[in-house]
């Protein structure tokens, strides 16, 4: 049995995921960069056991581990946002307006508060039809808000100084109370978040600069990395321990 804990763990080539499930089992993953997965000649169970050896302290977490699905799976970037989300007669809630890298499961709070959203538009449209395009212009800055913030974040997730601000042991001016808000979906309505949040984007963008070099080489990284690179590119590796 693996410890009923979650996490994330970085390593060279990306970071994995470690998610307790209700049922007793772990859901374990790894989120790589295309040249490493571009690498695999090997099948994907024992590549995937490969990648969790480059990384000790995950391997020492599942050392008396035992795989309880046969299949390791693998699939490619699936992101994707489109360029509206209503019109006549039609609203596009959740998934179906737009799908952000599953950090934090966000998607799920975005789908569940856009179907609350959506249904104050439909009734609008039915009482006060006189309202109903300003209902949809707010319904559209509504969806886009959600991807934005949490692609903020996630676009820079494996930058070295934003895991460095993740590991830095102090919390200055209550930055990381603001980050873990902003993951847990309080980005709507009257929240009081936006000033550490501001801070932090502050702080991280002072650091990059400070460290222009480690900046410039993360930068041209990720560029060359979210080329597209044929049907590895973004893949991401996924398991159940």
């Amino acid at each position: 049995m693996v410890p009923s804990a979650s996490g994330i763990f970085w390593f060279q080539h990306g970071w994995f995921w470690l998610i307790p499930l209700a049922d007793g089992t772990t859901s374990v993953g790894a989120v790589c960069w295309p040249y490493y997965l571009k690498s695999r000649s090997k099948p994907l169970r024992e590549f995937f056991a490969d990648t969790i050896a480059l990384c000790p302290k995950l391997q020492e977490r599942l050392k008396d581990a035992t795989l309880v699905d046969e299949l390791v799976h693998a699939t490619g970037n699936y992101s994707y946002s489109s360029s509206r989300c209503s019109g006549e007669r039609y609203l596009m809630l959740g998934d179906a307006y737009a799908f952000i890298d599953p950090v934090f499961s966000s998607g799920v709070y975005l789908a569940m508060h856009s179907a609350f959203v959506g249904a104050e538009v439909v009734a609008t449209c039915l009482d006060r039809p006189a309202a109903a395009e300003r209902a949809r212009q707010d319904f559209e800055a509504t969806m886009r808000k959600g991807p934005r913030e949490f692609s903020w974040f996630i676009h820079r997730v494996t930058n070295p100084t934003m895991r460095e601000l993740f590991m830095y042991p102090q919390n200055p001016l209550r930055v990381k109370e603001a980050l873990l808000s902003l993951l847990a979906g309080d980005i709507f309505g009257k929240t009081p978040i936006w000033g550490s949040l501001y801070i932090l984007k502050a702080i991280y963008y002072i650091s990059s600069i400070a460290n222009l070099k480690r900046t410039y080489t993360a930068w041209k990284m990720r560029r060359q990395n979210i080329r597209d690179l044929g049907p590895l590119a973004g893949e991401t590796v996924l398991g159940s321990k």
